[in-house]
């Protein structure tokens, strides 16, 4: 063997063993139970992965922050009309130097003159108005006169309703107890708003610009005398929404609103609803694989006990032991399949062993036959004539012999051709048009008469064994016949699901208390005749017959032109889609 050789068969050997390695992990090669659970786990993979696509797809369609927008802006124009219209006002000018003795004095003088100031935005009205509508809203809000300064701030403000004393246990300065549940959900919270926040960083990335201190806001909403929106990112990179708005009056500008909001971070209502789906999605994945586990116990039970069965009946032991389980299913269908085929293997092995009594029986009478004759002519006694007699006799035994080897050899290879030749449509009228062609040069110049049916009648079968069928019961009728007689065949349709083929003839018929002997293997009544018998024809023909799911027997005749034999041949139609 060469070297490129050599390294050919071994590269053919690695791919042969890589093959076979990859065959041992195949799926089908594991058992069913983990089948079944390797396969729910894949599809809890796939739901786990439309489960990602699902959340992506909620948060760059979240309309959260859409709707925060249009809400904070409708604010910022409620607060900025009411301050407009009602903040905008003179004040007294008091003079500080009523003090001492001269206060009441001093007072009066005032009250009888009170100077008031230019319009400015009254800070008390202003911040009764913030604390009264807005102090526990989501929305920061500042608002600073024309002078720059600070007159309202919802971070410095708090609402004094909320405040309530309690008395702190010592529980309360225990650890808590570990909560897997909850440990879980704030761990997917967290992580869900990492990514949103990540998601929004990107999405706003060109927009965004570093904060700056308040008066730079104020300066500009003063300059530009209108609403002016600012995406703001801090220093731990969260992003804000700064919307800027004057109070104006007369068009000269006496302060300015700056509402801001957050817009990362605030994911708890998407987060949760995520964190819901999630929450669902494992307790179904859950539950199917627990169903799947008991399904697959349902399943995996009665196939095992369907297995064991077979090695009872192939093992041969106490059929009571062999209780097959009657279901509806397919494994009560598979069930009822093998037990039919352990009913089928018991019958074949059944007429086996009939038939080998048969065939033993049927040869030992030729050979007792052979064997006295044998034993007469050696003796002197006997005449030329006698012995000329014995002679023929065993020429006859010989020739009986060897027409019954080969029907028996006939039968046994029909048995296996019945197994493996495959079916085809075969149309009956055209089929029925070929049969008397094969017995054109009959011996008694038999003549045949054809009925056929007006429909195309199909069925399915296998055409040689249908034509076997047809020789094995005309060569019957043939030999029951007289010369130039006449054989007729007769196609019905019985109903929509089945045929029947009649073939009558006009021989001497046969007795009907013999109907099921005639096709009884090696049996005939014919003993003038009974060397060119061997009685397994019409055995044969019936063989044929039940394995096309039909039946084939011997009736009386309805036609008086017809008095002798008359077998019924009947077959499922095709029925076509």
């Amino acid at each position: 063997m060469t070297q490129h050789s050599t390294r050919f068969v071994q590269d053919m050997d690695q791919v042969i063993r890589g093959v076979n390695k990859k065959n041992k992990l195949a799926l089908y090669n594991l058992p069913l139970s983990i089948q079944i659970l390797t396969i729910n786990i894949f599809i809890s993979l796939i739901g786990f992965i439309f489960l990602i696509f699902f959340n992506i797809y909620l948060i760059q369609n979240d309309q959260t922050f859409l709707k925060k927008h249009i809400n904070a802006n409708q604010n910022l124009k409620t607060i900025q009309a009411f301050l407009e219209k009602n903040s905008i006002i003179r004040v007294p000018l008091f003079d500080d130097n009523c003090k001492g003795e001269n206060v009441e004095t001093c007072k009066k003088e005032i009250n009888s003159k009170i100077d008031l100031s230019e319009p400015v935005l009254e800070p008390k009205i202003t911040q009764e108005f913030i604390m009264n509508n807005y102090l526990n809203s989501d929305l920061n809000i500042k608002i600073y006169n024309d002078d720059w300064i600070r007159l309202v701030d919802t971070h410095d403000l708090y609402d004094m309703s909320f405040v309530e004393e309690t008395e702190l246990k010592e529980d309360d300065f225990k650890e808590n107890n570990f909560n897997l549940l909850e440990y879980f959900s704030q761990k997917y919270l967290s992580f869900f708003s990492n990514y949103h926040n990540y998601l929004i960083n990107k999405k706003f990335h060109d927009l965004t610009s570093p904060k700056k201190a308040d008066i730079f806001y104020v300066s500009e909403s003063i300059k530009d005398k209108d609403i002016i929106e600012y995406k703001i990112k801090d220093k731990e990179s969260n992003i804000f929404q700064y919307i800027t708005a004057p109070i104006i009056n007369n068009n000269k500008v006496y302060g300015v609103i700056i509402l801001d909001y957050p817009i990362t971070n605030q994911t708890s209502d998407l987060g949760i609803i995520s964190l819901n789906i999630l929450s669902f999605f494992i307790l179904f994945v859950l539950i199917m694989i627990f169903l799947s586990l008991i399904f697959s116990q349902s399943l995996v039970s009665p196939i095992k006990k369907l297995s064991r069965l077979t090695i009872l009946e192939r093992e041969r032991v106490n059929e009571k032991k062999i209780v097959y389980p009657n279901r509806s299913d397919e494994i009560g269908v598979l069930s009822k399949e093998i037990q039919n085929m352990s009913i089928g293997l018991k019958t074949q092995i059944e007429q086996l062993e009939k038939f080998s009594a048969d065939v033993s029986h049927e040869l030992k009478n030729p050979l007792t036959s052979l064997q006295s004759a044998i034993e007469l002519i050696d003796k002197d006694s006997m005449s030329k004539g006698n012995k000329k007699i014995l002679i023929q006799n065993i020429h006859n035994d010989l020739k009986r012999m060897n027409q019954l080897i080969n029907d028996i050899s006939k039968f046994t290879r029909l048995k296996a051709e019945i197994e493996l030749e495959k079916n085809q449509y075969i149309n009956l009228n055209s089929f029925i048009d070929e049969i008397p062609k094969i017995f054109t040069n009959n011996n008694k110049e038999i003549k045949f008469v054809l009925k056929k049916n007006s429909e195309n009648l199909e069925i399915v079968a296998n055409k040689n064994k249908l034509f076997q069928v047809f020789i094995n019961l005309i060569e019957n009728s043939i030999s029951l016949s007289p010369k130039q007689s006449k054989i007729l065949i007769e196609l019905n349709k019985l109903d929509q699901k089945m045929i029947c083929i009649k073939v009558y003839d006009q021989g001497k018929g046969i007795d009907l208390k013999d109907s099921d002997k005639v096709f009884e293997r090696f049996y005939s009544d014919r003993q003038d005749n009974i060397k060119n018998h061997t009685g397994l024809g019409l055995s044969i023909a019936r063989e044929i017959i039940t394995h096309m799911n039909g039946k084939l027997y011997l009736d009386k005749s309805n036609k008086s032109e017809y008095p002798g034999a008359c077998f019924f041949i009947i077959l499922p139609v095709r029925h076509t889609a």
